[in-house]
Formats: C-alpha cells, sequence, structure tokens
C-alpha cells in the first residue's frame, strides 16, 4: 500500500490546523493593537497576512478532503483484497460474519488516517507548538497554556479507555444481533407453526404480541452503544470545554499575573483568546477517540475470523460426461444419487423443501464435503473445490458499490457492452447506468434482481474465464413467469456449449432441460432427454 497519499493527507490536515490557529493569534493581536496603536500604524500588512492565512486554510482544508479521500477508496480497496485473499479457499464458519460486517470492518481499518490519525496529530501539534512558542515569547499566562495541554491529554487518555469499553461491548452486541437475524430469518419456513403454537398475533389488532416482539431479533442495544459512544465523546467534550473558560476566567482576573500585563501588552491578549478557542479546535479529536475505539475493534475481529479451509481438486474441464456414483452431501441426511449427466444442456435437481437440492449442489461444485465418486470424462475426481466451476449461491451476496463493481468485482477484463448486453437480456435495465449505486449490501434492490445480478457475475466471468460447468441455487425463486421466461432464454443460450446444474423446486416450461434429478424423501427417480434413464439409489 502506497503510504505517500496518507502522508500528504496528514500534512495537509497539519497545514489546516496550524493557518487556523495561527490566524487566531495573529488577529486577536491585530484587534489588541488597533485598540492602543499610534497614528500611522500599518494596518495593511497584518490584513493581508491574515487573508493569505485563511485561503491557505482553505486550500489545505479541501485539499486534505480530496487526498484522503482517494486515498481512503484506495485502502479500502486493498484491505479489501487482503481480506478476501485471506479468505481464498476458505468458507466463514461464524454466520454472524456476513459480507456487511466484512465491510463495516474494513472500512473502519483503512479510514484510520482519515478517521482519527490526521486528526490527533494535528491537535497534538498544534497544542505542543503553541505551549513552545508561548515559553520562547514569554506569553503572559503561558502556562494556562501547558496546563489545558496536560487536561486535554489527560481526556483524551480516559476517553480512550471509556471508548474502547464501549466499543467491545458495541462489536459484540453487533455480532449476536447479526447472528439472531440470520437464525431468525433461516427459519421463516416456521414462522407460520410459531405462531399458531403460541398465538402471537392478534388478527383483530394486526399488532405482534409480546412474546412475538421478544422472538423478533431487535437492534436496540446496538444502537444504545453507538449512542453511549457519542454521548461520552459530547461530555468529555463538555468538560474540557468547561476547564477551558475556567482557565480564561482566571487569566483575565489577573490572580497569577499582574493585571497590567493584560491592559498595557497587546500580545498578552493571545493566551485568553487561544484558551477561548481551544474546545473548537481540540473538542474535535474526542469524537477521533472513537473512531479509534472502533478500529481496534474491527482490527481484533478481522484477527478472530473463523474459517474451515476447503479443500482444492484444481481446474476440471467436462467434455464428455459427469458421472456421480452413491454421491451425496455428508453427513447430510438424502439419499445418495448415481446419475451420468452431459457435458452440456441443463440439468434440474428437483424435490421438496428440505430434500437436500442445495446440499447436493454444493457438494458437487466441492463446497461441501462429500461421499462417493464425481468422474468426469472417465477420471475419478478428488473431494475438493473445482475452482474453474461457477456456483451462484441460493441467497446472493451483493456488494456494497456499483453496478459495475458487482458484476466485476475482481477487475477483469470484462467489456461493458458485454455487460449492459446480458442486463437488457435479465431485465435489470432499471439497474443502469453502471455507475449506479446498489445501496449497502444491495438493499436497494428486491430479491429477484439481487438473484439475477448475482446470475449475470458468474455468467460473466464464466464467459471470460472458459469456466464450462455452472450451478445455480434456486435461480427462479421470488421471480413473476415473464421474469422467468427471460433468465430461461438466458440460461439455454448459455447451456448450448456448457453444462449448467440448477437446484430448484421450480422448472418453468421455457426452460431446456436435457436431464432431471429428482430427490425425495422415499426415492429419487431421473429421467433424460437425451442420455436415457440413469439408476439412481
Amino acid at each position: 500500500m502506497n503510504r505517500k497519499p496518507a502522508y500528504l493527507t496528514l500534512l495537509l490536515a497539519l497545514l489546516h490546523g496550524g493557518a487556523g490557529i495561527t490566524i487566531l493569534v495573529i488577529a486577536s493581536w491585530f484587534i489588541a493593537v488597533s485598540a492602543i496603536a499610534p497614528i500611522g500604524f500599518n494596518y495593511v500588512i497584518p490584513a493581508v497576512v491574515i487573508r493569505a492565512l485563511a485561503l491557505l486554510r482553505i486550500a489545505s482544508g479541501y485539499a486534505s478532503m480530496w487526498v484522503g479521500h482517494n486515498d481512503l477508496l484506495a485502502r479500502i480497496a486493498g484491505v479489501r483484497l487482503l481480506v478476501f485473499s485471506q479468505l481464498e479457499n476458505n468458507q466463514i464458519s461464524d454466520k454472524a460474519f456476513t459480507t456487511e460486517a466484512l465491510s463495516q470492518h474494513t472500512e473502519e481499518l483503512a479510514s484510520r488516517w482519515v478517521a482519527w490519525i490526521a486528526p490527533l496529530s494535528s491537535v497534538v501539534f498544534i497544542f505542543a507548538s503553541l505551549c513552545g512558542v508561548a515559553i520562547w515569547l514569554n506569553f503572559p499566562g503561558a502556562s494556562f497554556v501547558i496546563g489545558l495541554f496536560a487536561i486535554w491529554l489527560g481526556a483524551v487518555v480516559l476517553q480512550g479507555v471509556g471508548a474502547l469499553t464501549i466499543a467491545k461491548r458495541a462489536t459484540h452486541q453487533n455480532k449476536v444481533f447479526r447472528q439472531q437475524t440470520a437464525d431468525f430469518f433461516n427459519n421463516s419456513a416456521i414462522w407460520h407453526l410459531d405462531n399458531a403454537l403460541h398465538g402471537t398475533f392478534n388478527h383483530a389488532s394486526n399488532d405482534m404480541s409480546a412474546h412475538e416482539k421478544q422472538r423478533v431479533p431487535s437492534a436496540a442495544k446496538v444502537w444504545h452503544y453507538q449512542i453511549a459512544q457519542k454521548q461520552k465523546a459530547q461530555r468529555t467534550a463538555w468538560w474540557f470545554q468547561g476547564g477551558a473558560f475556567v482557565a480564561v476566567i482566571t487569566v483575565m482576573s489577573g490572580v497569577f499575573s499582574p493585571i497590567s500585563d493584560l491592559v498595557f501588552l497587546p500580545i498578552a491578549i493571545v493566551v485568553p483568546m487561544i484558551l477561548l478557542a481551544s474546545p473548537d479546535w481540540a473538542g474535535a479529536a474526542f469524537h477521533s477517540i472513537s473512531k479509534f475505539a472502533q478500529y481496534k475493534q474491527s482490527v481484533s475481529a478481522l484477527k478472530k475470523l473463523k474459517t474451515t479451509p476447503i479443500t482444492v481438486a484444481g481446474k476440471k474441464d467436462v467434455t464428455q460426461s459427469l458421472t456421480l456414483s452413491k454421491f451425496g452431501a455428508n453427513s447430510r441426511r438424502m439419499n445418495l444419487v448415481n446419475a451420468t449427466l452431459p457435458a452440456k444442456g441443463i440439468v434440474c435437481i428437483c424435490g421438496p423443501s428440505g430434500c437436500g437440492k442445495s446440499s447436493l449442489l454444493q457438494s458437487i461444485a466441492g463446497l461441501l464435503p462429500a461421499t462417493g465418486q464425481r468422474v468426469i470424462d472417465g477420471v475419478s475426481v478428488p473431494e475438493g473445490l473445482i475452482t474453474n466451476w461457477r456456483y451462484v449461491e441460493q441467497e446472493p451476496i451483493v456488494l456494497s458499490g456499483s453496478v459495475v463493481m458487482n458484476l466485476n468485482p475482481a477487475g477483469a477484463n470484462i467489456d461493458q457492452d458485454e455487460m449492459f448486453s446480458l442486463l437488457d437480456k435479465l431485465g435489470l435495465n432499471e439497474l443502469l447506468p453502471l455507475t449506479s449505486w446498489v445501496g449497502k449490501a444491495g438493499r436497494t434492490l428486491s430479491g429477484g434482481e439481487r438473484k439475477r445480478l448475482a446470475l449475470a457475475r458468474a455468467l460473466l466471468t464464466s464467459t471470460n474465464t472458459n469456466a464450462n460447468v455452472l450451478l445455480i441455487d434456486e435461480p427462479f425463486e421470488g421471480l413473476d413467469i415473464h421474469t422467468q421466461q427471460r433468465v430461461c432464454e438466458v440460461l439455454n443460450s448459455y447451456s448450448t456449449n456448457k453444462l449448467v446444474l440448477i437446484a430448484s423446486h421450480v422448472t418453468p416450461n421455457a426452460l431446456n432441460v436435457v436431464s432431471t434429478i429428482q430427490l425425495g424423501e422415499a426415492s429419487i427417480q431421473s429421467a433424460s432427454k437425451e442420455l436415457g434413464a440413469a439408476s439412481l439409489l
């Protein structure tokens, strides 16, 4: 990762802060001098200096935001690629670590320069410089600036300790909420049984009972800790502001220095002005400490990320046939399958919900441990992931980014005209242009749009990497008849020279199926249009 943009961001932030505090010092001195200046005093030079500093502050501020924003985007990409490389050929075993959670943690890691390193460094630099200048020029009340600096450092340390504790609790509650949400939606098929058993739904009022409200996952504790983090930073800022005002009153009262100094020395007004303005330019650091605390939690969370290694079988091309012999997902209650599948065409894995369609599809791809044999063109393939096959999950992952980022997340050389054409065929014209933002984890998209977007991504990568097997889990779920027709046309065209395996309880008439594997509780049957009947156990 190139550190030059980050260091430039820091330098510009220091320049921005330094210009601001210099304007304050010169302006306060200028005001005091103007009150007692003799005739002939040159007012132009201080005014010009203040204007020049103001322009420098504005320019450095905008430049810092521009450089910092570009550096942030580059760092997010770099951190995510690093995380993805560590996850290669591994499965995340913790359901709470969704792509959205990983996105949040990687953003925290990538934004550290903008979020807390630059702001904290700027305040420390300004405070230390003020203390040095005050001592060097022997400002009246310079000890108050040093004292306020010490108070600020103590407040930062205390704020940091509290922020780390709150961030740890917030991260834990966030993980619990994600786990509960995943379990809740995974059990959606039996919600009606739970309602019928407990009588939780009041049909007269259309309101949920207390039991139902308790069962539904709530993010209240997550929000509680997020609010508590902000409130703690605000309270620390208020205490610091109170200390600064007390210091101003003490200086102006002349308790520790003769009041004549404040009356007859224009430079003496500088220290009260610095103390009075310190909450504005130093108080914001307390919110940066909260960002630092969250950063530490994100580092810890990614280090503790639990993954399960996936055995890799390498690249395999099907040129003649794919044979499954007494094959099935290991540790799954499903009948074993014997079938010979063609090298091209569409094969459907059908059956009622819970019969093991998805498990069989994933075990064929090598994502799940399997029992039995996979034989490609007469050669038995060892257990493991076949890396040049493409699998489209039942609940597709949508990245928090643009359409083109979701279609080409690896930055491969995919022609945009090809993207336009495929989106049009799948009825996804509403997602255009390709630079359109799909929202946080694709929340703005419907379930059908998410499925088709993931299908388009798999088709594009398959075409550009010469993958000749595509495995799709429930591609027609949530689609109307017209949209199913469009998806069928795309799959029919794709399957003319490639093998497409589809696990689905819906088989549209428009789909050109050459073979069917029927899964059921008592028996498994197979019918084939091209190869004839296959023997399945």
